[in-house]
């Protein structure tokens, strides 16, 4: 195990050199890797390189039988944009990763190829050998046709709804979770969407997914099929949105993953704050799954989701951001049973109450620091994420941070590991990561 992380070390720093090496060495100005992509093709990219530490000493050993373990990833993502006539665009995302990675921890940190909502299997496993692994993956591929009255969309892309920072009840397409730092691309869908504006500011969206139905055992049915797709894996739904007094309003219902939902939202501005309001409640699709032994209730529970979010960015690059949940879908009385379901993706946490706030500032005009504070009042648990940002040119960043869990850990009743807490049940995770744009 020595000698295994002794050569990850190794090919981290000769990695990260290379890449700085030819940073440095490189135009100050953005280029294009070939073509244009406001032109008929172009092709941009992101060479992306994460070297982690995850530290599991403040975890009980029968979670983890070693302190510490390592993750490493290389990704390059290729970029393909373009406008081949006047009403036809098109996007093309590849995506090639090589993990070096003995670590099971990394799923906010480390690019991920397996999501929900996509019915096409559009990645290649190349290589799996013990820590060792290298995959390929299409990330989007759609084509936008574009007419004086709307815009149709057709294939795998990048669908957001709401203006939260930490929690968006109304993204309900692959959100970011509220501890991920990494936002630079979010991962695409299976999908057609149709976007009808109505006046400058208002408009209504239908919005047609195919997805999978994952398993409890968190795997996808039917995993094996390249293409699948179901009624309870998919989505419909319908979207309208509007400016009211210079707020900005929207209301969505529809088919969502394993049942309906109906939410609304508004962000504006009152005095120097900006607000943000949103709210969302979801009903199952028929009789859901029953939690398996010893767990008690239903995978999936009518539920209420809201988040009220206050904020202000100073001219002096101060940013100030503040967010309360309300998750229905939590059970603090039964953290298990809430763990089974955050891995499923039906609820946005274990606890019912949460806050996170944020700091942001610019130290020098290159340099950037940002805190990230997530506190659960269900379990007094916490977890703070303080990010450093050093900017090395015009296409290239270096980040290097930490993500640090505060609460009662795990304990075992007989043979039953039992959580005392969300965040309390997290490993603390040091990591860098160097950014190039071309």
């Amino acid at each position: 195990m020595k000698r295994n992380n002794k050569i990850l070390l190794r090919t981290v720093l000769l990695t990260v050199a290379s890449i700085l090496a030819f940073v440095l060495a490189s135009p100050a100005s953005v280029w294009a890797l070939a073509g244009d992509t406001d032109g008929v093709f172009g092709v941009d990219g992101r060479l992306r390189t994460f070297g982690g530490l995850v530290d599991y000493s403040k975890l009980p050993s029968f979670l983890k039988d070693q302190d510490t373990e390592s993750l490493f990833q290389t990704s390059l993502r290729l970029m393909a944009d373009g406008r081949a006539w006047k009403r036809l665009s098109y996007e093309v995302h590849v995506v090639q990763t090589l993990n070096l990675a003995s670590a099971s921890a990394g799923g906010l940190f480390l690019d991920s190829g397996s999501n929900r909502y996509q019915a096409l299997d559009g990645t290649w496993e190349q290589y799996n050998e013990g820590d060792i692994s290298a995959n390929l993956a299409l990330d989007r591929f759609n084509v936008k046709l574009s007419f004086p009255w709307a815009d149709l969309t057709v294939g795998r892309q990048a669908i957001t709804f709401g203006k939260a920072y930490f929690w968006n009840p109304l993204d309900v397409f692959l959100p970011f979770a509220a501890e991920q730092y990494e936002r630079d691309y979010k991962t695409g869908v299976d999908a057609v969407r149709l976007d009808l504006p109505i006046g400058n500011f208002s408009g209504v969206s239908l919005i047609g997914v195919l997805g999978r139905e994952i398993a409890l055992s968190g795997r996808f049915v039917n995993e094996h099929e390249s293409w699948d797709s179901s009624w309870y894996g998919s989505a419909l739904l319908f979207r309208a949105y509007t400016n009211v007094a210079d707020w900005d309003l929207a209301i969505q219902s529809g088919k969502i993953y394993g049942g309906y939902q109906l939410g609304g939202g508004a962000v504006g501005e009152i005095g120097l704050l900006e607000f943000r309001f949103e709210a969302a409640y979801f009903t199952p699709e028929g009789e859901s799954a029953s939690l398996p032994f010893p767990f008690q209730g239903q995978l999936l529970e009518d539920h209420w989701a809201a988040v009220l979010g206050v904020g202000h960015r100073f001219e002096n690059t101060l940013t100030l951001e503040f967010e309360y949940l309300y998750n229905g879908a939590g059970d603090s009385d039964n953290l298990e049973a809430s763990l089974l379901r955050l891995a499923q993706g039906s609820t946005l946490h274990m606890g019912t109450h949460l806050t996170g706030a944020l700091v942001s500032y610019d130290i020098i005009p290159i340099l950037n620091v940002q805190a990230v504070w997530i506190y659960s009042f269900s379990d007094q648990s916490s977890l703070l994420q303080p990010v450093f940002t050093l900017s090395l040119s015009d296409e290239a960043e270096l980040l290097f941070g930490a993500s640090f869990s505060v609460g009662s850990r795990p304990f075992k009743e007989g043979f039953i590991p039992r959580l005392q807490s969300e965040f309390g049940s997290y490993p603390d995770i040091y990591f860098i990561e160097l950014k190039y744009y071309f």
